[in-house]
């Protein structure tokens, strides 16, 4: 998908030359296929660590309702991102889910709870798979955009 321009025309400086992104039409159908993949597992993830959170302050009697309401608060804002997929969204999403991974892990090696063991997978699951969809969603925006130039400069 990276291709290094090659010219003889170009001054020697102790710069790395940049990479031009080259993305094929056949490129970007396994890339649409990666990014759709990616929100399907991120979306998935996202609603089942919601209901996680809501699950367990329904069977705990120790959660109380502001506890589920902080839990809940940094994830839900970013539901009109998700809505309309925008690659920020994704990457601020894996900053904020750092903090749950280190909120879960002491909750987990004290107490092997079932529900700690499932918000540790989502968490991871939904970390990896956002970091992913983010890299992907920018790739597609690119293709759309040089393609969108390439077919206004052959008209």
């Amino acid at each position: 998908m990276t291709q290094i321009p090659e010219s003889d025309n170009i001054p020697q400086t102790d710069e790395k030359p940049k990479k031009v992104i080259v993305i094929t039409d056949a490129d970007s159908v396994v890339l649409h296929k990666k990014l759709r993949i990616g929100q399907l597992v991120c979306n998935s993830c996202y609603i089942a660590l919601l209901a996680v959170f809501t699950l367990n302050y329904f069977i705990n009697d120790n959660v109380r309702l502001a506890t589920w309401l902080v839990s809940m608060f940094p994830l839900v804002i970013f539901i009109p991102g998700l809505l309309k997929p925008k690659h920020r969204t994704y990457s601020w999403m894996c900053f904020v889910l750092l903090m749950y991974f280190l909120f879960i892990i002491p909750l987990l090696m004290s107490s092997w709870h079932w529900s700690y063991w499932l918000m540790t997978i989502l968490v991871s699951t939904l970390f990896i798979a956002a970091m992913m969809t983010s890299r992907w969603l920018q790739y597609w925006n690119y293709y759309l955009s040089t393609n969108s130039a390439n077919k206004a400069n052959h008209s």
